[in-house]
């Protein structure tokens, strides 16, 4: 029988590191390099002015791309300008193992600085230089303020649009722009939003467009069940001052902060959202260019015309404002944009695991033949951009080829992973669970589990399976390409498997590896009727891993002859205790 999907929190009784791995902490000029880990409630101060490209003087904000790694816990990033009050606001939101970007656009505060912010546990925090605004030029960048929180009981700067009730799928709500959170009343062309999703109910999308305009073909956030994800907007004011945001499915929390606004006619054009770019087969760009093109290869680069299409003009235009997606990954990797016919920069735009859709905003200046590049580091994806907006050439926004300011992490010798404990119920991977091989080593009879591609409690969204029919141990393969994974309470508790190498010569009830808890050879039982045993080439729990399997009507001397190239064995309590004879 289908089980109801509960999420829950993972008790984790010792915690691993980022999927993403470490490759090399290497900043353009040395410094805030190899800092070591932000501890939760505690802040860093980092120098962005004279570094990478940034000016040191008439510098009023900094467009950034932040990411979290390594994070030991849930929590979020605040990132603000150095020597103002820390606002209410986020970021970045994270939980345990993930690789989570966000862009931010902050002004520069004393000494050249911005602050740091880290709510809990420990968290490394990468940081790449985009561009650049001059003081009192194009943009207006604030001390962000939290302008809607749809959660019951929540707070925004002005009592405003708080606790108005989730979105629900289909449907859009519009929230006030001007006069709030440090914007003013009139003479504001576009603003510059976080905004988050959080306890989603089912997989989609969000869209932020201008109210009053029709909803166009873009999205700035995708989501899963129980995800809750950060990405930056910049958006055009509508109709009264508004802003409208569209849920796709299920219901949907959204919070937006503000962190500053664009003055109108001046510096920014913000655009109704186009689509200038989409892999996916069957998919539909503004003017059908860089549609369906197929996946992006990991080690190849995709060249994008940016200029001319959707609403951006032919010439005289400095960057853009784009919204990138990867979809649809098959490896841990990051994604790269920058101007065509410059090097390939060390930086990041986003980074993505297997099965997940991420987005994320990028600023990037025009490159050669007015396109951009976008570089893939692994696996295959595909890639969807949407364009927000453009700067002219000019002094409005200086947009540079993107370089490490900072990254936290500290090289340390290869390690194996360290154990995972955890109690029944619903888990997200790649989330809150790594994919692995798993262990119930005191399993009861009628220890229930599944894979799962999604919550929606459909019979279709289960990719594997199992209800036991013996006490002991049970053993599982979960993909990286898995959404969730679910087990009851008769399961017990699962923790990451070990290898022991230390393999036996009787097999008890329960599932086995081949070579490390048994050995292979041909082993003998004395088999009560309703005996179970199977051979199996991996634990996934799925039909096509089954090499030979038997189930015997009477009771009877039982013999199988298990091969070394098996990766398992697995036998019920009727089968009784195995032994080997040959």
């Amino acid at each position: 029988m289908r089980r109801a999907a509960t999420i829950v929190v993972l008790a984790l009784l010792m915690m691993t590191t980022s999927f993403a791995g470490r490759a090399e902490a290497d900043t353009i000029d040395g410094l805030f390099d190899e800092v070591g880990a932000i501890q939760g409630g505690s802040t860093l101060n980092l120098t962005v002015v004279g570094r990478g490209g940034v000016p040191s003087d008439g510098v009023g904000s900094v467009a950034l791309n932040v990411t979290v790694t390594n994070p030991t816990a849930t929590g979020f990033l605040t990132v603000w300008p150095a020597g103002a009050e820390r606002p209410l606001a986020s970021n970045v939101n994270y939980g345990p193992f993930q690789t989570v970007p966000n862009m931010v656009i902050v002004p520069v505060g004393v000494g050249g600085q911005v602050s740091i912010f880290a709510s809990a546990g420990s968290v490394d925090v990468i940081v790449d230089v985009l561009g650049w605004f001059p003081t009192g030029i194009g943009f207006n960048g604030l001390l962000p303020a939290r302008l809607i929180d749809t959660r019951s009981g929540a707070a925004t700067v002005d009592g405003a649009f708080a606790g108005t009730g989730p979105v629900a799928g289909g449907t859009s709500i519009d929230f006030g722009i001007l006069g709030r959170g440090g914007v003013p009343g009139t003479g504001v062309g576009s603003v510059a939003l976080n905004v988050t999703v959080t306890n989603p109910t089912a997989a989609g999308f969000l869209t932020v467009w201008p109210t009053g305009s029709p909803r166009p073909l873009a999205s700035n956030l995708n989501f899963v069940p129980g995800q809750t994800v950060p990405n930056m907007v910049i958006v055009p004011v509508g109709t009264g001052g508004h802003v409208s945001i569209f849920g796709s499915a299920g219901t949907v929390d959204a919070i937006a902060d503000v962190l500053g606004w664009f003055p109108a006619d001046t510096g920014f054009t913000g655009l109704t959202p186009a689509r200038l770019a989409d892999t996916r087969f069957g998919e539909m760009t503004v003017d059908n260019a860089y549609a369906g093109l197929g996946f992006l290869t990991g080690g190849a680069t995709l060249d994008l015309t940016v200029v001319g299409r959707g609403g951006v003009p032919s010439s005289a235009v400095g960057s853009v404002a784009l919204n990138v997606t990867a979809a649809n990954p098959t490896a841990a990797g990051f994604l790269t944009v920058w101007p065509t016919g410059s090097p390939r920069p060390l930086a990041s735009n986003l980074n993505f695991v297997p099965g997940r859709t991420v987005p994320n905003m990028v600023i990037v200046p025009v490159g050669t033949a007015g396109q951009i590049s976008i570089y893939a580091s692994a696996g295959t994806l595909d890639a969807i951009v949407d364009v927000l907006g453009y700067f002219p050439t000019g002094p409005g926004f200086n947009g540079l080829t993107p370089a490490r300011l900072m990254d936290t992490r500290v090289p340390a010798p290869p390690t194996p992973p360290l154990a995972l404990t955890f109690g029944n119920g619903t888990y997200l991977v790649n989330t809150t669970l790594p994919p692995g091989r798993y262990l119930a080593a005191n399993g009861r009879r009628g220890c229930y589990w599944e894979r799962l591609n999604g919550l929606g409690g459909t019979l279709n969204e289960i990719i594997a399976n199992d209800l036991t029919g013996y006490n002991g141990r049970v053993i599982v393969d979960i993909s990286p390409s898995d959404l969730a994974f679910h087990f009851d309470s008769s399961c017990g508790q699962f923790k990451t498997y070990t290898a022991t190498n230390s393999p036996a010569t009787t097999i008890v009830p329960g599932a086995h590896v081949v070579g490390d808890d048994i050995a292979a050879g041909t082993y003998t039982t004395n088999a009560a009727s309703g005996c179970y045993w199977q051979r199996t080439s991996s634990f996934d729990g799925q039909l096509k891993s089954i090499i030979a399997n038997d189930f015997l009507g009477s009771t009877q001397t039982a013999i199988v002859t298990i091969s070394p190239t098996d990766t398992g064995f697995t036998t019920d309590a009727d089968c009784g205790t195995w032994t080997l004879t040959g």
